[in-house]
């Protein structure tokens, strides 16, 4: 994902994402998101290629997508409080934005 085109490459814009998983619900903030996916920091990692319903609330009001895990880990995120990280991609079900 890194090498993807991000929408807002490390501004101060802070989306908040949340989403129901098999594991329960998780809660963070990206500011690395792009046309593809994003990487969140949340309190809890999840198994990889698991899929779930995303709700991503940024500047542009709240989207639903159907997101995939990528990878998940402890001490992904350089926050003290949020101290895992998931990287997911976006499997899209609304048009994708241009």
């Amino acid at each position: 994902m890194d090498n993807e085109k991000r929408i807002y490459p490390r501004t101060q814009v802070q989306w908040s994402v949340s989403g129901m998983t098999n594991s329960g619900m998780i809660q963070g903030e990206t500011q690395n998101i792009s046309l593809n996916g994003a990487f969140i920091c949340c309190e809890k990692t999840l198994p990889p290629n698991e899929i779930f319903l995303l709700t991503v609330n940024g500047p542009s009001g709240p989207m639903q997508v159907i997101s995939q895990v990528v990878w998940s880990k402890l001490n992904g995120c350089d926050d003290e409080a949020n101290t895992s990280g998931i990287g997911v991609k976006f499997m899209w079900s609304l048009p994708r934005p241009e």
